[in-house]
């Protein structure tokens, strides 16, 4: 569970550090004038021969909200139920998204990720919580605006989170140990449902180099425009 869910963190922070203008929902691989999506995600199980939907997990649950022109707006987690845990706030300069903060509705810890885009592919980032730095980097993007490469520097050990895609899709992320080059971790993404528009509703994560048993199952309910 380690291995999955340090790359689903990575997933949360591109969430977070992405958005910023009008091309937001390409860069999600989302399609239509998407309002909002509500994601729900569950502990995968075994049944009739396929992974299905069990017991929800702790972590996961989100709404993500988008600008009639496409632009992310704001995320709220909650848990399996329904209720809030926390929400994000942003700051924009000059169209650019500069800042987020996530806060926690429990203990109104702050977590604060600073933006810089230095060039069309790159944005740095620092993420704070209070006044300590808890580790800084940067994203890079592919020609179509998605993310394709994130460096992190934590404890002085640098990281590489890579995102593969097949057409529009997300197939593979993994986390690369930059000093050795070797893999820490990996999963890979099936798809077996989509909505009427082709966003898919039903996303199945498989820990490992191989799909061979997935660990969780994620849902979606997509709201347009």
């Amino acid at each position: 569970m380690k291995t999955i869910h340090a790359l689903l963190f990575a997933g949360l922070l591109f969430l977070l550090s992405c958005g910023g203008g009008k091309g937001d929902l390409q860069k999600y691989g989302l399609k239509g004038k998407v309002k909002m999506v509500l994601q729900h995600q569950y502990n995968a199980t075994a049944k009739d021969g396929e992974w299905v939907a069990g017991t929800p997990t702790i972590n996961g649950h989100r709404v993500t909200f988008y600008g009639e022109d496409g632009s992310y707006r704001r995320t709220v987690t909650m848990n399996h139920a329904g209720d809030t845990l926390g929400y994000t706030t942003t700051a924009w300069e000059d169209g650019e998204m500069v800042e987020e903060t996530y806060i926690s509705v429990y203990d109104r810890r702050e977590t604060k990720t600073l933006l810089e885009r230095v060039s069309s592919d790159r944005v740095n980032f620092e993420v704070w919580e209070g006044e300590k730095l808890q580790f800084e980097g940067a994203n890079f993007f592919d020609s179509r605006g998605r993310l394709e490469r994130q460096v992190r520097v934590v404890n002085d050990r640098e990281l590489a989170i890579h995102w593969v895609y097949e057409k529009d899709i997300l197939v593979e992320n993994y986390e690369e140990d930059m000093g050795s080059g070797k893999r820490t971790a990996t999963q890979h993404y099936e798809y077996r449902d989509f909505d009427d528009k082709g966003n898919w509703t039903t996303q199945l994560v498989f820990p490992g180099k191989d799909k061979i048993s997935a660990e969780l199952v994620v849902k979606r309910e997509i709201t347009y425009y």
